[in-house]
C-alpha cells in the first residue's frame, strides 16, 4: 500500500511483549528493486534485514517515503496482572494508558472533518483479579459525562495522557486513516512452540541464527541481507530435499544437526512438513516471534486500553480486522471468538454505530469492517 501510493505514515501500536522493533520513530522509503523486481526497503531494522528485504537507495525505482511510529501500548495495573507470567520489567516502557473512568472523562471539539485531506494513514493494533477492577468507556458513560458527545469528540482522559498521542492526534487530525487491528494483539501465540518440541525448536533457532550487521553501514547491511538470503535459500534446498528422499545427502556446513533434526522429525512424525518446518525456521532471527497467551483480565485491561487510545484520533475511514488464527494460528483459536466479540463491542461503543462485514471462511479468517 505504501508502494501503491496509499499509505505514507504506519503507526504500530504493539502490546506490552512485544520486542521485534523498539519504540521510535523512522522514515525510510518502498519501492521496486531494480535487480529483483521485488519490493524492497531502505529500513535497516533487523526486522527487515532478516527477512531480505532490505536495498540500498540507489537500488529502488518508483520510491515511496514511509513513517512508521512504533509504540509499545501498556494498561495500567498491567505488571499486577502479569504476577507469576512475566517479569514485571518487561512492560515498564511505553505508553501507560489510564482506563478508569471517572471524573477526570472530559471530551473536546474535533473541528477536522474527512474531506480535507486526500491522505490515507493507517493505524495498526497488532498481540485474576485486575478484570473486575477494568470497564470499558461505552455509550452510556460517555453520554453520562459529556451533553454534547458525537462521533466527531475527541474522548480524553487528562491523567496519564503520553504527550506522543497529542502529537500523533495532530498528525492525523486532517488526514483520513485506517485502522487495522490484528486480534493477535490481544493475545499471542507462537504457533511453532506449540507445534514442536523444545529439543527441535532449539535445533531450529540454531540452524537459522541470524548473525546481525556490524554496524548501520549500506555496505555492511547489504553484505548482511545476501549472506542472510544464501542461508536460508541453502537451508530451503536441503529440506526439499530431504522431503523429496529422506535418505537424501546432506551438503550443508552444519549437517550433523540437520541430520539430528530429521530423525526427530521422522520419529515425531512419519511425513513430516518440511516447507512449514522452514518458514518456522524463518521466524528465527534476532527475536523469537512473541508468545504470551493472554488471562481473561489481561485481555480486558487490553482492549480498554485500545479503546482509550483510539479514542484520542476522530473516526477512521475503515477499520480492518484479521483474526489471525486458523491459517497461522498467532490468535489462541481458544480465545478467538472471545476476542472478536470484545473487540467489535468495544468499536460499537465508541463509534455507536458500525456496519460490520464477515468475509472469512476456513481458508480465509479475516474480517473486514466498514
Amino acid at each position: 500500500m505504501v508502494y501503491a501510493g496509499h499509505i505514507s505514515h504506519v503507526v504500530w501500536f504493539k502490546p506490552p511483549w512485544c520486542e521485534q522493533i523498539q519504540d521510535k520513530e523512522i522514515q525510510f522509503y518502498v519501492g521496486k528493486c531494480n535487480t529483483t523486481g521485488c519490493i524492497r526497503t531502505t529500513c535497516k531494522e533487523n526486522y527487515f534485514v532478516s527477512e531480505t528485504l532490505y536495498c540500498p537507495e540507489e537500488k529502488l525505482e518508483n520510491k515511496k517515503k514511509v513513517k512508521l511510529t512504533v509504540l509499545k501500548i501498556v494498561p495500567n495495573r498491567w505488571e499486577l496482572s502479569c504476577n507469576d507470567r512475566e517479569p514485571a520489567s518487561s512492560a515498564k516502557q511505553g505508553i501507560k494508558v489510564d482506563i478508569e473512568i471517572g471524573t477526570s472523562l472530559s471530551t473536546e471539539n474535533d473541528t477536522c472533518t474527512s474531506d480535507q485531506s486526500e491522505n490515507c494513514d493507517k493505524i495498526r493494533c497488532d498481540d485474576d483479579n485486575s478484570s473486575q477492577h477494568t470497564k470499558r468507556l461505552c455509550t452510556e458513560e460517555l453520554m453520562k459525562n459529556s451533553n454534547s458527545f458525537s462521533n466527531n469528540d475527541i474522548i480524553t482522559t487528562s491523567k496519564n495522557l503520553n504527550k506522543q498521542l497529542e502529537i500523533l492526534h495532530k498528525s492525523f487530525c486532517d488526514k483520513h486513516f485506517i485502522l487495522d487491528i490484528d486480534l493477535d494483539f490481544f493475545s499471542t501465540q507462537n504457533p511453532f512452540k506449540v507445534m514442536y518440541s523444545d529439543k527441535i525448536y532449539g535445533m531450529l533457532k540454531d540452524l537459522y541464527r541470524f548473525d546481525k550487521p556490524k554496524n548501520l553501514s549500506d555496505e555492511e547491511i547489504s553484505k548482511c541481507t545476501t549472506g542472510r538470503q544464501k542461508q536460508l535459500s541453502e537451508l530451503k534446498a536441503v529440506f526439499y530435499n530431504i522431503h523429496q528422499d529422506r535418505h537424501a545427502e546432506i551438503d550443508h556446513p552444519s549437517k550433523e544437526l540437520i541430520l539430528i533434526l530429521r530423525d526427530a522429525l521422522f520419529d515425531k512424525e512419519e511425513s513430516p512438513d518440511f516447507q512449514l518446518l522452514h518458514d518456522a525456521g524463518c521466524t528465527c532471527d534476532d527475536t523469537e516471534l512473541p508468545h504470551h497467551v493472554s488471562s481473561e483480565g489481561q485481555i480486558t485491561l487490553l482492549v480498554s486500553a485500545v479503546q482509550e487510545t483510539i479514542s484520542h484520533f476522530h473516526k477512521p475511514v475503515m477499520i480492518t480486522m484479521a483474526r489471525s488464527s486458523i491459517t497461522d494460528e498467532y490468535c489462541p483459536p481458544a480465545q478467538v471468538e472471545s476476542i472478536q466479540e470484545q473487540t467489535i463491542e468495544m468499536l460499537q461503543d465508541l463509534y455507536l454505530e458500525i456496519n460490520v462485514i464477515n468475509d472469512y471462511d476456513n481458508e480465509d479468517e479475516n474480517v473486514s469492517k466498514s
